[in-house]
């Protein structure tokens, strides 16, 4: 059986949860289903703990998951952030979600992209402190680019599909938040975020162009190419194009967020609980700037 090679960004290196010190918990404001086998085992403990466990997990249709608190906090995040059952049982007895979160794996042919989502803290951390967007093939010290990765699964794509546009027009800024306002809003809060750029008007256009030439080209396209990198395993059924027009909309939506926000990396988190997390989100995007990639995304605009 030919042996599958997980590639890495180089950055994985880095990463550590930042725990009680992150400000948006991944332990709050999502559903926290428990894997089968952890399940079981949780259920079957003995003493206070076990007791506890067996309170807070349901069950529905088969599938097991933590009874949130009412303000959606898992019950066993301690209020300085950190979790109770990692100091009862040990990290290496959580169950599945707990333990590879926020990882993503996506096979991509014969290869295995891997890599953090990018509605964590510290992920985004990592990726925007990058110097240069490298990866690696797991056991494999050898560094190569995003652009040389692309060569290599047989996705070659022009240097400016990599980086979203310097400028938008009227029209492009529009287009962009007309397609967030048809996603399935996370929360209240980002209903009331996408309301306030479309109120700020053509300003928020200087705005862009201004926080676009600070963080300078680099940081452009390590966003760009990120978002594009997460995304490789549906080449087949959208191509390339339509994927690397859903990369340089979405990183010219987070510079429009972030000149908003006065924010840049919780622009970034933001737009990725919002989109990455939801499968129809995600889907919509890609259909819509597949759409529009010849006259606006690709193009220089219109």
């Amino acid at each position: 059986m030919e042996r599958i090679i997980t590639i890495w960004p180089d950055f994985a290196a880095d990463f550590a949860c930042k725990a009680g010190g992150c400000r948006h918990t991944c332990c709050r404001g999502w559903e926290i289903d428990v894997d089968s086998d952890t399940a079981h085992w949780y259920l079957s403990l003995d003493g206070p703990l076990g007791d506890e466990l067996r309170r807070k997990i349901r069950c529905d249709d088969g599938t097991y998951s933590f009874r949130l608190t009412a303000d959606e906090r898992c019950p066993f995040l301690r209020s300085d952030g950190l979790c109770r059952l990692v100091f009862g049982l040990g990290e290496e007895n959580l169950c599945e979600i707990c333990t590879m979160h926020p990882r993503f794996f996506a096979l991509c042919g014969k290869i295995e992209l891997a890599g953090f989502g990018l509605a964590c803290e510290k992920a985004t951390e990592l990726l925007l402190a990058a110097k240069e967007l490298c990866f690696h093939a797991e056991g494999d010290s050898q560094s190569f680019t995003f652009p040389a990765l692309l060569m290599f699964l047989g996705y070659p794509v022009p240097d400016a599909w990599l980086r979203p546009p310097a400028r938008l027009t009227r029209g492009q800024m529009s287009f962009l938040l007309e397609q967030m306002e048809a996603t399935e809003p996370i929360d209240a809060v980002w209903t009331r975020q996408l309301a306030a750029l479309r109120a700020a008007g053509d300003a928020l256009l200087l705005s862009y162009a201004q926080l676009f030439a600070a963080q300078g080209e680099a940081v452009a396209g390590r966003l760009t190419s990120y978002i594009l990198y997460r995304q490789l395993d549906k080449v087949p059924r959208y191509g390339i194009g339509a994927l690397a027009a859903y990369a340089r909309g979405n990183a010219a939506f987070i510079y429009l967020l972030a000149a908003s926000l006065q924010d840049f990396p919780e622009a970034v988190r933001r737009w990725s609980e919002q989109i990455e997390y939801d499968e129809e989100n995600t889907a919509h995007l890609i259909e819509a700037c597949g759409r529009e990639s010849s006259s606006f995304l690709i193009g220089n605009g219109r």
